[in-house]
């Protein structure tokens, strides 16, 4: 499975911290947690319909759908990068790419670019066909623009990781011609990683090549996490779940009621950066990781039933994102995926639970005007009524 690929590096990173800086509480629930989450994988598709069997038929809602989100998601996309540039054409690419919530509109530009184009082209791959092929494509042309406009180190490896996983969702497997695709693709996307590199002055003189992408996906991307577990950070009492209090600070901020709480990331990112919490002060997104946000939100044995949980919504998800037999059960699906992974990868569960709800309803918005406006309309044919029989 090409999640649990991408999630072993992490654990693996886990495990070499706790190799060279010693246990910490939770290390177990981290370590075993991909285990747990393939055995709920493994369970939905023993107790379920194997679903990933068969040609699923062709949906005619999907071209109009695909079509709709072209439209709907690339006005955003231009609206987003009109109001805050192009990072990556930036003079400072390392700073200007975390303004992204910059382009107002409610934040669907935004959310647009960050979660509606690359969920929209996870399914267009993941339930391409003949009569959607063209719209599928276009649409994953213009997520991995966006991807690259960014200005994150890791654009492009996102993009092919979403290729490969659509692509394994409609196919089953990936072929060799696919496989060298993909093995061309990587070395592109390190390629990338180099050049984007050089422009952040953290990382000028040090090697941001492929030693950099290792480390960066195994150690680098959980050292939040491990930190996390080593000592509660300031502002977390012993009995506070971590998603109910970001969802209180974040509704907080959004609302404007209460704009200066600080969520659960964040108070980790100012321990690991050594950025103190004041007012004004810029905290560096940092990735927990999923089973470090569960640790901080609920009792062990309830993480653990829950990263099992999330195997069996996940394998379900998947089998009804392949058939798409409905806009509104595809969409639902594909956000799910995407979330799960996200999630899993990086934590900070309210967040994500906020913004993907969102986009939920934005990509609705995208199949209902697709299905309005870009629908291919059917030349009505004339139909012979044979005589009554008497």
């Amino acid at each position: 499975m090409i999640m649990l690929a991408q999630w072993i590096l992490p654990t693996v990173g886990f495990a070499l911290l706790v190799q060279d800086r010693g246990p910490v509480r939770g290390t177990a629930v981290v370590l075993l947690a991909p285990l747990v989450f393939a055995g709920g994988v493994f369970l939905a598709s023993r107790i379920g319909s194997r679903g990933l069997v068969g040609e699923p038929d062709e949906p005619a809602w999907l071209p109009a759908f695909l079509r709709g989100c072209i439209l709907v998601l690339g006005v955003l996309a231009v609206l987003h990068f009109s109001a805050v540039g192009i990072p990556l054409l930036s003079s400072s690419v390392e700073t200007s790419r975390f303004d992204i919530g910059s382009s107002g509109l409610g934040g669907f530009p935004s959310r647009a670019v960050l979660y509606a184009l690359p969920i929209a082209a996870l399914i267009g791959l993941a339930t391409i066909r003949d009569s959607s092929k063209r719209s599928a494509v276009t649409l994953w042309v213009l997520f991995a623009v966006t991807q690259v406009f960014l200005g994150f180190k890791g654009g492009l490896i996102e993009v092919l990781i979403i290729t490969a996983l659509g692509l394994a969702i409609r196919y089953g497997r990936l072929g060799l011609k696919q496989l060298a695709g993909f093995a061309a693709g990587a070395v592109v996307a390190v390629g990338y990683v180099t050049y984007v590199g050089s422009k952040y002055q953290t990382l000028a003189g040090s090697d941001a090549g492929i030693a950099y992408v290792i480390r960066r996906s195994t150690s680098d991307a959980i050292i939040a996490g491990y930190t996390a577990l080593t000592a509660r950070p300031v502002g977390i009492s012993d009995h506070t779940s971590v998603l109910l209090r970001d969802l209180g600070v974040l509704f907080g901020r959004y609302l404007g009621t209460a704009p200066e709480g600080y969520s659960f990331d964040e108070l980790v990112s100012s321990v690991v950066t050594g950025t103190p919490i004041q007012r004004g002060a810029f905290l560096v997104p940092v990735t927990v990781g999923g089973p470090v946000y569960l640790l901080y939100s609920m009792p062990v044995l309830a993480c653990v039933l829950v990263l099992l949980a999330l195997g069996v919504v996940w394998r379900s998800a998947v089998v009804r994102l392949r058939q798409a037999r409905g806009p509104l059960l595809t969409v639902g699906a594909g956000v799910l995926v995407y979330g799960i992974r996200l999630f899993l990868m990086n934590g900070n569960g309210a967040y994500l639970l906020i913004n993907l709800t969102f986009t939920f309803g934005l990509l609705v918005i995208c199949a209902c005007i697709g299905h309005v406006f870009l629908g291919r309309r059917r030349t009505p044919a004339v139909i012979a009524v044979g005589r009554p029989l008497h």
